[in-house]
């Protein structure tokens, strides 16, 4: 079972008041509803696809709590898919009404309009407006496996569909956004703590817990990996100052230079030559006495200086 699926199948069980339910249908209805009008405007119908069986089952209850419905559901095989697609289709003399009532449908001197926005009346109640989001994810939403880069999202019909959902979500501090994809217009969110904060509001409780364990666990691992590219980084930084300084003392060596310099100079560079793989510091720590990284680093930086300036004359002769 995919997360999305396990997400919608937690939402399904969810119990909610009257008025939540009304809010969480309408939704759902607006997000993946169909309207067929048959008998020559005299009988509207609605059609539902969905992917999960508890989803179709949370619509039909939802549905039957307020309008008196024949409820057919037919099942069928996607092709190039595993898994079914639950067709659900009511129909009732009432079902017009009720789309009235919860502002889908508009009917005026027998002609019918479907309307963008989301009633107010519905959503007037913050518990409403958390059951609202609810049903619209469970009609037309999605979520990536949190193992992945985060990404959930709804499928809209319109631009319109989507600046009320948008704002909807907006309103409760989050940062959805609006995309055009193929000629519909989604809403998605990318951000773990906003999608994190959404579960939470639409009451996915169980989800929330299973996405917050993997995104700790991914978010330990990436700072594991970081840590360690960082330490690999200094190593090869180490080392490829430890090679430059073995090879500018040699060259001080060879030029006769050496011998000349003085005895602090002497000991710092015979101990970079004896341990070419320790850091500044750990440099310090093997003379005697023990030197600062700072003064190993001051001697070794004179040292080159010199090799630089015998280099240069070399150059001009």
């Amino acid at each position: 079972m995919s997360f999305s699926s396990e997400v919608k199948e937690e939402l399904s069980r969810i119990s909610a008041e009257r008025d939540c339910e009304l809010a969480e249908l309408a939704a759902f209805l607006r997000m993946s509803g169909s309207i067929q009008i048959a008998g020559g405007g005299n009988r509207i119908n609605i059609k539902v696809n969905t992917e999960s069986a508890s989803t179709a089952r949370r619509f039909i209850q939802l549905l039957k709590k307020f309008v008196k419905a024949e409820v057919e559901i037919i099942v069928t095989k996607e092709k190039m898919k595993k898994h079914n697609l639950y067709v659900v289709t009511a129909s009732s003399p009432e079902m017009g009404r009720f789309l009235e009532k919860i502002g889908i449908l508009l009917m005026n001197n027998e002609r019918f309009y479907i309307k963008d926005n989301i009633k107010p009346e519905l959503i007037k109640k913050r518990c409403c407006k958390k059951a609202y989001l609810r049903g619209a994810f469970l009609g037309s939403g999605s979520i990536s496996d949190p193992k992945g880069p985060y990404h959930l999202e709804f499928v809209t019909a319109g631009s319109k569909q989507a600046e009320s959902l948008v704002k909807l979500i907006n309103s409760f501090g989050l940062n959805a956004k609006v995309a055009e994809r193929k000629g519909t217009f989604v809403v998605y969110l990318k951000n773990g703590d906003d999608i994190r904060d959404l579960l939470g509001l639409i009451g996915a409780n169980e989800s929330l817990l299973k996405f917050e364990n993997i995104r700790v666990l991914k978010e330990m691992r990436n700072s594991v990996n970081r840590l360690v590219n960082c330490e690999t980084a200094n190593l090869n930084k180490t080392v490829d100052t430890a090679i430059r300084q073995i090879e500018m003392i040699n060259f001080l060596k060879r030029s006769g230079v050496f011998e000349h310099l003085s005895p602090s100079l002497k000991l710092v560079a015979e101990v970079r030559l004896r341990h070419p793989d320790l850091s500044l510091k750990e440099l310090g720590q093997m003379m005697t006495p023990p030197l600062g990284k700072s003064g190993v680093n001051h001697r070794l930086k004179k040292l080159e200086e010199i090799a630089e300036k015998i280099k240069s004359m070399k150059e001009e002769d």
